[in-house]
């Protein structure tokens, strides 16, 4: 009878270690997975600080060659402009490997895409996106880790898109007053003419508006910079690479 107990209790002890192995090896491997993608997460918010880096220095160029327009708007000739934007660009192209180009030759519409460009705010989210949709977001036991991601992809970037929006809106009337601008000819005029030529108060108040926006716009983008560069100095201080 007593070989029988210690039998089972044999066998009872050999299950549950067996079944506490088990669960430990899991638990490590969840641990794992949660650790790669807060680390790959960490690394999609990198390219998003080069990104805004990038961004950031185009809408300060931005509104350096509109507030150049305001300061000299009835004396400041097409040449001049272009000659602004050469050092300080942010009219730009993509090539085939990715990397910015940017545009430093003119021509005779030129004018207008300096006047109209509003540079598009698009950074990463598909790996917070899959984190969130994933639920592994939610994984993260760090309370405070966790609401600075969540702020960075949702409060922070939306304000910064609004911004962008807004410039988008704002530009989208510039582009208007020159069409309207343009319709008072009988004949074709282009773009450079009709600024040198037509160039009123309606156009000056729009560009002023447009400063008021993008001087918004910089300080949006720079407190985001600032804030995603905290975070991400603290994921690496909390999560390594795995060998």
């Amino acid at each position: 009878m007593r070989k029988l107990i210690t039998d089972g209790f044999v066998i009872f002890i050999s299950i549950f270690a067996s079944f506490s192995v088990e669960n430990y090896r899991e638990a490590s491997l969840e641990k794992n997975i949660l650790n790669d993608a807060v680390i790959t997460l960490g690394e999609e918010m990198v390219s998003n600080i080069e990104y805004t880096k990038d961004h950031l220095d185009q809408v300060k160029n931005m509104n350096y060659l509109n507030n150049e327009i305001i300061r000299n708007f009835r004396s400041i000739t097409p040449k001049e402009i272009f000659e602004i934007h050469t050092n300080n660009p942010y009219v730009h192209n993509f090539g085939i490997d990715g990397k910015i180009s940017y545009v430093k030759k003119y021509n005779d519409e030129s004018l207008f895409s300096l006047l109209v460009s509003w540079n598009a705010w698009e950074p990463e989210k598909v790996f917070f996106e899959s984190m969130l949709n994933s639920g592994k977001l939610l994984e993260i036991k760090n309370k405070k880790l966790r609401k600075e991601i969540e702020s960075i992809y949702t409060k922070q970037q939306e304000r910064v898109n609004g911004m962008a929006i807004a410039t988008k809106n704002n530009t989208d009337m510039v582009a208007d007053w020159l069409l309207r601008a343009q319709n008072t000819y009988n004949s074709d005029i282009n773009s450079n003419e009709t600024f040198s030529k037509l160039r009123d108060q309606e156009l000056k108040n729009l560009l002023k508006v447009k400063s008021a926006i993008l001087s918004l716009r910089i300080s949006d983008l720079e407190n985001y910079l600032q804030a995603i560069q905290n975070v991400v100095l603290l994921i690496s201080s909390e999560y390594k690479k795995l060998d």
